[in-house]
């Protein structure tokens, strides 16, 4: 199974605005340029690359997905800090 890799544009872009797909040549490119993933957050480029899902959980026949913030302040002792977030619903 190949996995297909689809980009985002990681800040300004809604409703798959900016969303391309990227082959095997741009993601020798990404990868390079990130060190595969050792400089996120340091690479002035703001892109989410994400694995695109070609058979999606619908509800109702719409894709959803939850939007929900936690944030992992410890392992040991495991301290976790959770703020509910909202269920988005596609309309197409």
């Amino acid at each position: 199974h190949k996995f297909v890799y689809i980009r985002k544009v990681g800040f300004g872009a809604h409703k798959a605005k900016g969303v391309q797909p990227v082959n095997e040549e741009e993601e020798g490119v990404l990868r390079e340029m990130y060190e595969n993933g050792k400089l996120c957050g340091q690479v002035s480029k703001n892109y989410l690359i994400q694995n695109f899902v070609t058979n999606p959980l619908l509800l109702n026949g719409h894709k959803f997905d939850f939007r929900i913030y936690m944030v992992i302040a410890s392992t040991n002792p495991l301290i976790l800090y959770y703020h509910d977030g909202f269920l988005r619903v596609s309309l197409r």
